[in-house]
């Protein structure tokens, strides 16, 4: 069990400082810490939503619905990502 929390600690530390560093990057200077505050909201809204979605997915449908519907949700975010977010170098500009 140590290990899964150790392993899950160091998910969440990578990925979640990336997303707030994306976050921030994508916002004009002066909106900055407000933008990190839209991002987390966002993340924790959509993480509730999710939640009750996948649990009553597992009650009606059993687990591997669970696992399609976050395979099917990842495949959305990446395909969201790369459409959405600007592919051009002005993002590493920001940080200057």
């Amino acid at each position: 069990m140590a290990v899964v929390f150790v392993c899950y600690g160091a998910y969440q530390g990578t990925f979640r400082a990336a997303g707030k560093a994306l976050a921030s990057s994508l916002v004009p200077r002066e909106l900055r810490a407000g933008g990190i505050g839209w991002y987390n909201s966002l993340v924790g809204l959509t993480q509730l939503i999710a939640s009750v979605i996948a649990g009553l997915l597992w009650d009606h449908l059993g687990h591997q619905a669970v696992f399609v519907y976050g395979a099917v949700f990842a495949v959305v975010g990446i395909v969201a990502l790369l459409i959405l977010v600007p592919a051009d170098s002005s993002i590493s500009e920001r940080f200057e």
